[in-house]
């Protein structure tokens, strides 16, 4: 007996060793190897986009069991093969890999698909999120709340191709401009690249679809920065009362604080386009019909041009003047690290999208 215990601890002495310098000699190839493995992912990553690169770093800082850890930060990229590479991604996989949190969404189910025009598209689930663009909303506005127009979804007035204006399109932050073409994120005191926009966007509904559309240009964040939210109600309000058959209201503006102008970048028809953010504030009471309007634009943006529709974001303590109108949105046409082209281009793709949803009802 004591032979056989002796024999079995000799044994359990051998095996722990030959496992230790198992481990220690696997250890010593992956140090060799690593060089070796770094390069080859570096050219996988340059193959398929840089773009991805980027992803594939984002998820393996947030994942590492999941994905690479020996990917470095600060891994170049040319944006060009980057939209590309989103793209060829996104329709082999469903996942936009320019945000990564859609994989866990997908692989979870939190993803709401649909599949439309032969291409599956992905809606993020609803945030409602604190901050963002300041509007100064001011509780002692409420009294205004029995002035605000109102109109039931069963009680819009049908399409009209004539006639009295059905849209209205006009900008909070004039100034707010794209640095790749005006040379400045904002020119103080008059229309910047915003306005240019606009102007597409009101021609494409007029000429293309012939939905009477009413645009401002009147300046509302100059001299007074501040006021530029309560000096667009009352533009918005004069238009609501000279024009009482208006259907939709869109504030239009470009987003700001992104690292690269890919973050806000999509290919549609060959065509570099601009992402839209469409944005919906809580603090009032009628927010709901205002995002259910989002929805349906976000709906039909998947079926005719997946991608150009960034997401729907909810903000609390905002109204952004969407009180004032139940399909009054704020819509954010890509960022200020974006051409003024990327933004025209989407305000094109933008009015087949608005005119398919209020010619279907």
């Amino acid at each position: 007996m004591f032979l056989k215990n002796r024999w079995r601890r000799v044994k359990l002495y051998y095996i722990n060793k030959a496992l230790f310098f198992s481990l220690v000699f696997f250890v010593l190839i992956m140090l060799l190897l690593f060089p070796l493995r770094k390069n080859c992912l570096q050219l996988a990553l340059n193959l398929v986009g840089d773009y991805v690169g980027d992803s594939l770093m984002i998820l393996s800082e947030g994942l590492p069991s999941a994905f690479f850890p020996w990917v470095q930060t600060g891994y170049s990229q040319e944006e060009g093969w980057g939209v590309w590479g989103e793209q060829a991604v996104r329709v082999l996989t469903g996942v936009k890999i320019s945000d990564p949190f859609s994989l866990l969404y997908a692989e979870l189910n939190f993803a709401q698909a649909q599949t439309a025009a032969g291409s599956l598209a992905f809606s993020v689930p609803l945030v409602e999120e604190e901050g963002g663009e300041e509007d100064f909303y001011l509780p002692s506005q409420e009294q205004e709340l029995e002035d605000w127009l109102t109109i039931p979804e069963d009680e819009f007035p049908p399409v009209q191709l004539n006639g009295e204006p059905m849209i209205f399109v006009y900008t909070t932050h004039n100034a707010e401009s794209y640095r790749l073409s005006q040379g400045v994120p904002r020119l103080e005191g008059k229309n910047g690249g915003i306005a240019a926009v606009r102007q597409v966007l009101v021609k494409a509904l007029e000429s293309k679809h012939g939905l009477k559309t009413e645009d401002s240009e009147v300046i509302h964040d100059y001299p007074d920065f501040t006021k530029a939210y309560f000096n667009s109600r009352q533009t918005v309000k004069k238009s609501l009362r000279e024009h009482p058959k208006i259907q939709v209201v869109l504030d239009l503006h470009r987003d700001a604080g992104l690292k690269k102008r890919a973050d806000t970048l999509v290919r549609i028809k060959g065509k570099d386009c601009a992402t839209i953010l469409i944005v919906v504030g809580t603090a009032h009471p009628y927010w709901q019909q205002n995002l259910a309007f989002a929805q349906k634009i976000e709906r039909k943006a998947n079926e005719l041009y997946p991608g150009l529709i960034k997401c729907v974001r909810l903000f609390k303590n905002r109204t952004y003047n969407q009180n004032l109108h139940t399909r009054a949105l704020l819509l954010e046409f890509g960022s200020d690290l974006n051409k003024e082209e990327d933004a025209v281009e989407s305000a094109k793709l933008l009015a087949d999208v608005l005119a398919a949803v209020l010619k279907s009802e």
